[in-house]
């Protein structure tokens, strides 16, 4: 047995006023039936406050169970690898969003050729060999899986208990081979792009770095780009190109040109990289970066491991795209780019630098950026939008609120200008009409938020919902009579908390203490919360939710 919070708590009044200073942790042999426990500790009523089980959660993202996810850090960075937590592209964030459908856009692989492994094997289409034009079906791996490790950081079946995830879960993979083991002509990887564009490629992968950056290869990418196919580049790495240059054919206006990154955040150089050997080239041309160092994916047939430079940046940002065009298909290649590069987390100096780019990928704030006007959060908090979970009385406004902050995915253009008539008020339950909206305002410095004013305070007798017509999307605020403390049930706390609140030594709004609704805050009131946890009268349902 012992003290359930091991610090000295800086205010012991408020610490005491929750218990927290006499609350006590039981360690029990593994099998006891620790629910008939708690319950028996809790029949000693004069002499434990209450009795509970532990309880076990986590963080709430889409961690997909693939057996060397934790291997992963540039898609979730939990500090595992010895990294900064969170030196990532938050793609578990964005996977609560979407995932990627199967089949819906097809990456081209320009590189050294693709192996059939088993992450996506399914889901490849017909390649060609540039590289040998005699043998044009030639497309498995001739570079110790260069372009195998490349296509599983694009594509990876995720959540299917073995192996990596990709960015994106259900891109189609074309494997093109324009190199000879590791080496190739610029002219080879020119006719992969063209023959990639011809023949169904959305996106185009170019794990590749070439230090001349001929006409003939800059006109095909051009080519690529005004058939509606995005380029994406590797920037290359300065034992091949110089320092300060980008390699061809990042450095192409038509490519997007991406550097690297390690587990810090951190740009890459011989000094911190795990195979200290190698550097991200850098220059005027950097778009992006995205983490490069120690990169985990699919390699040979079955196998995985690691593999490191701006080739393995730059499929990070090829799935990215892929994932965006899977959710949202009617975005254009350049559109696409421009979200990728608007919704960075920045890194370096501030703003666009020759390192960095724009900064590093973020995938949640591509995919909240690229979907539809819709709300995506408010507060008072809804809990999850549409969920009908009653919100929180947290002392935003304790008068009563008579606003809710929304914040919205998709164009922020269009997210501008929003007005009056983009919104409708409903009630269900009680007797008054809703109110109305009057006003919808920016909030300063948050782009994607605005405040919607109502004609009148929400009604705690009522669910209030507030829905943006446009998307249908909508929050519910309601309230649960006797949670005064507002932590989601009714229990014996609520008692203390509104003899709190009548003594004066808590501020709450008069409609949180009011539990039997009398229009007064008064004793009488902590007499309900006793009736209601003990069973004694009738206890009606309110707004659907019943009392825990």
């Amino acid at each position: 047995m012992r003290r359930a919070y091991g610090q000295e708590f800086g205010n012991a009044e408020v610490a005491a006023r929750y218990g927290l200073d006499r609350t006590f942790v039981i360690d029990v042999p593994a099998g006891t039936d620790t629910e008939a426990m708690a319950a028996a500790f809790a029949e000693f009523k004069d002499q434990i406050e209450y009795a509970e089980v532990d309880a076990i959660g986590g963080v709430a993202e889409f961690i997909p169970n693939d057996t060397d996810f934790w291997r992963q850090y540039g898609l979730h960075n939990i500090g595992e690898t010895g990294g900064l937590v969170d030196a990532d592209i938050d793609a578990p964030e964005a996977w609560d969003i979407h995932t990627g459908d199967p089949g819906t856009v097809t990456v081209a692989i320009v590189d050294s050729g693709v192996n059939r492994h088993t992450e996506y094997r399914d889901r490849m289409v017909p390649g060609i060999n540039t590289e040998d034009p005699s043998n044009p079906d030639l497309t498995t791996d001739g570079c110790s899986s260069h372009g195998t490790h490349v296509a599983g950081i694009v594509a990876a079946e995720g959540n299917n208990g073995v192996n990596v995830a990709g960015v994106t879960w259900g891109a189609k993979i074309m494997p093109v081979r324009v190199l000879d083991g590791c080496v190739g002509f610029e002219l080879a990887a020119a006719n992969g792009v063209i023959w990639a564009v011809d023949h169904g490629a959305d996106i185009i992968n170019m794990s590749l770095q070439y230090p001349t950056g001929t006409a003939t290869f800059r006109n095909a990418v051009n080519y690529a780009h005004d058939n509606g196919v995005l380029v994406v580049s590797a920037a290359g790495n300065d034992d091949f190109c110089d320092p300060g240059v980008v390699c061809a054919p990042a450095r192409f206006t038509n490519a997007m040109a991406v550097s690297a990154t390690t587990d810090n955040d951190e740009f890459a150089t011989v000094s911190n990289t795990t195979w200290p050997n190698w550097s991200s080239n850098y220059g005027d041309e950097i778009d992006v970066c995205a983490p490069g160092d120690a990169i985990h994916s699919t390699m040979w047939i079955s196998g995985h491991g690691d593999k490191n430079g701006t080739s393995m940046a730059t499929p990070h940002v090829t799935g990215l795209a892929a994932l965006i065009k899977s959710y949202v298909p009617e975005l254009t290649h350049d559109e696409i780019r421009a979200i990728i590069t608007a919704t960075v987390d920045d890194l370096g100096p501030e703003g666009w630098d020759d390192h960095y780019g724009h900064g590093r990928i973020n995938a949640y704030k591509a995919l909240v950026a690229a979907g539809p006007t819709q709300i995506v959060a408010s507060s008072p908090p809804d809990g999850e939008i549409d969920a009908r979970q009653p919100s929180r009385p947290d002392g935003s406004s304790p008068a009563g609120w008579q606003w809710v902050d929304l914040t919205f995915g998709g164009e922020v253009s269009q997210i501008a200008e929003l007005a009056i008539e983009d919104f409708a008020v409903t009630q269900e339950g009680g007797g008054a009409a809703a109110p109305p909206v009057v006003a919808v305002l920016p909030v300063e410095g948050q782009e994607r938020v605005v405040r919607v004013i109502l004609g009148e305070k929400i009604s705690v007798k009522a669910w209030t919902i507030l829905t943006h017509i446009g998307s249908g999307t909508s929050v519910h605020l309601g309230y649960l009579p006797g949670d005064v403390n507002a932590d989601g049930t009714s229990a014996p706390a609520d008692i203390l908390r509104v003899i709190d609140a009548l003594n004066g030594v808590v501020e709450l709004p008069i409609w949180s203490v009011d539990v039997d609704r009398s229009g007064v805050a008064a004793p009488p009131d902590i007499l309900r919360v006793i009736d209601l946890l003990n069973g004694a009268g009738t206890y009606e349902p309110f707004l659907n939710a019943t009392l825990p």
